[in-house]
């Protein structure tokens, strides 16, 4: 894998690789990775954004993260991976376990953005229109804060609050870790610069589901007991979309990868060894 786009967290066994959330670097999820390196060779993806070669007008959707995705395991050779991604992470992962199954052992997808189905004609029309900056999550990730004094102001502002709020330490460390980079001007930036957070909500997919039906590889769908975005009719809809998936829930939200890492660790490893 190209050495820029990829972040190795040691391990043993099969590869496992790792395809974040929007707006978190591979580096929020360490404790979830550690957790799985006694049974996985663990591999954190790092997409665009992070990589600050282009800006956000160069995707059009997730499909174009998903290509580099698909490229980036080129670099594997030709062994078979686990995929595993959470939100943007696990449906740019099932886009790619859809298009080449010969490249996976199996798939696993933690709280992946499948909408409500009552969402999806309204998304589609705001796209219609030029509007799909009005998405609400694109709207609030556009007037995120994005410079800090310090580390430790950034600490100060996150601790306990939104998305971050139930975090283990070790994972709200690794995403100050990851997350942050030096501002030309001094103090601290974004690693993933809000603009592309909030072009990559405003682009939320709406054709997920049926990614659902083309795949042909053991499945493995996770998600929060308290999950805002995998609504139960969602959950319930999910055995009619593959039938052939295992589902199962962990205890937390959204974030339960940083708020449950062993759990869920623990989930995937039993599912895996019948992969």
């Amino acid at each position: 894998m190209h050495p820029t786009n990829h972040l190795a967290f040691g391990g043993q066994g099969p590869i496992l690789h790792l395809a974040p959330a929007n707006g978190f670097p591979p580096e929020t999820y360490r404790p979830f990775a550690e957790a799985l390196t006694p049974h996985f060779r663990v591999i954190g993806h790092r997409p665009r954004p992070l990589r600050g070669t282009h800006p956000p007008a160069s995707i059009s959707s997730w499909h174009d993260l998903a290509a580099d995705l698909s490229t980036d395991l080129d670099y594997l050779g030709n062994e078979r991976i686990i995929g595993v991604g959470h939100s943007l992470g696990g449906i740019l992962s099932l886009y790619c376990a859809a298009r080449q199954p010969e490249r996976f052992r199996g798939l696993v997808l933690i709280d992946p953005v499948l909408l409500p189905h009552l969402l999806l004609p309204a998304l589609w029309l705001m796209r219609k229109r030029g509007l799909q900056h009005y998405f609400p999550l694109a709207r609030g990730a556009a007037r995120r804060r994005d410079r800090f004094a310090s580390h430790d102001e950034a600490r100060t502002r996150y601790t306990g609050r939104g998305a971050f709020a139930n975090f283990v330490p070790a994972a709200f460390d690794g995403y100050l870790e990851g997350g942050l980079r030096p501002a030309p001007d001094g103090g601290f930036e974004l690693a993933w610069p809000r603009a592309w957070e909030s072009h990559i909500f405003g682009l939320a997919p709406i054709d997920a589901w049926n990614a659902l039906r083309h795949i042909h590889v053991p499945l493995l769908i996770i998600r929060g007991t308290e999950s805002d975005l995998i609504i139960d009719r969602s959950w319930v809809e999910l055995q009619r979309y593959a039938p052939h998936a295992h589902l199962a829930e962990v205890a937390g939200g959204h974030m339960v990868p940083m708020e449950q890492p062993e759990g869920v660790a623990e989930v995937i490893a039993a599912w895996a060894q019948g992969v």
